[in-house]
């Protein structure tokens, strides 16, 4: 008993102090519902739905157009905000019919492979300012030893990464960490339930 009781006073303060540097405990449920949010009116979670019939309405404002990956690519163009025109590709991840993470591509018009000021590398510092500007300044980065820089940001349930994907495209990826966590845990837990030969 005498050993079971320092044990258990270790464990409450590991979970006390683990509770208390996790976003959701420093954020209001205000500030949580800010951490979902993407771009263009879309948030994780969002229904299928209703991701289909924004699209629709922001095709009629004539804000978005399909994409050259025919009905799995949603285009928007952004004119002169990263010294020349750029196109935004997307397409959503849907879990039982739920955003559950965002890929997006950023590529300049003009590139080419011999012109080097509309590569990938001249755009991913640009959209990473963009990014910090609407998303938060904490942006952090962490070398893939196969990507190279990954700038990454985290809070509440939404983690962002950005990258260059190769010379033409920057990608940027928006996951829910919540419906990732579950994912993980269902997959361990249909491995355990596996039969052994």
């Amino acid at each position: 008993m005498r050993i079971f009781l320092p044990i258990l006073a270790l464990l409450i303060l590991s979970i006390t102090f683990q509770g208390c540097n996790s976003p959701s405990f420093n954020s209001s449920d205000k500030d949580l519902a800010k951490v979902d949010s993407l771009f263009l009116g879309f948030y994780l979670g969002m229904a299928q739905k209703d991701f289909f019939d924004g699209c629709t309405e922001l095709n009629r404002q004539q804000k978005l157009t399909q994409g050259s990956g025919g009905t799995t690519s949603v285009e928007h163009k952004i004119k002169g905000t990263y010294g020349g025109d750029v196109s935004m590709r997307f397409f959503p991840t849907f879990i039982k019919k739920e955003m559950y993470e965002m890929p997006v591509t950023y590529t300049y018009d003009s590139w080419a492979p011999w012109n080097k000021e509309y590569s990938s590398a001249a755009l991913l510092p640009k959209i990473l300012e963009s990014y910090k500007a609407t998303y938060g300044d904490e942006f952090k980065v962490v070398n893939d030893r196969y990507r190279g820089n990954i700038y990454y940001r985290m809070d509440g349930k939404r983690r962002i990464n950005l990258f260059i994907k190769d010379e033409q495209f920057v990608q940027a990826i928006f996951t829910d960490m919540e419906v990732e966590e579950r994912l993980k845990v269902e997959f361990e837990k249909s491995q355990s339930q596996k039969p052994v030969n």
